[in-house]
């Protein structure tokens, strides 16, 4: 009876280490601060024929971004993202059309940041 009782605790203590070591190793990064967006307030000259249309966003976190990256805009008649890769997307702003945009990043934990364009 004795021995039948050590293998069931020794049994026990290995299911419960290995169990340590999963839930240990695979922990998600949804506890990160949040991603920041780089310029964060840009403006841009779409009122006027002239004037930069185009910004380059770049994402970031403390430590590692979660890729892929769902970029989005509040407003879509503003402008647009014409491109994303990485950690990066292009916004272009729809020419005579002022206002502010927010543009919003999410990676695949649901961090999230965001940015406003300011179009002049």
């Amino acid at each position: 009876m004795k021995k039948r009782n050590l293998a069931l605790a020794g049994v026990v203590m290995i299911v419960a280490v290995m169990a340590a070591l999963v839930w240990t190793g695979c922990e998600s990064a949804g506890g990160t601060d949040g991603i920041s967006l780089s310029p964060s307030n840009p403006t841009l000259g779409a009122g006027s024929s002239n004037a930069t249309s185009a910004v380059v966003f770049t994402a970031a976190v403390r430590d590692q971004l979660a890729l892929p990256l769902k970029w989005s805009v509040s407003d879509p008649g503003l402008g647009g993202l014409i491109s994303a890769s990485g950690s990066n997307a292009t916004y272009m702003a729809t020419a005579g059309r002022t206002g502010n945009n927010v543009i919003t990043v999410r990676d695949q934990y649901d961090n999230k940041g965001s940015a406003v364009v300011t179009q002049q």
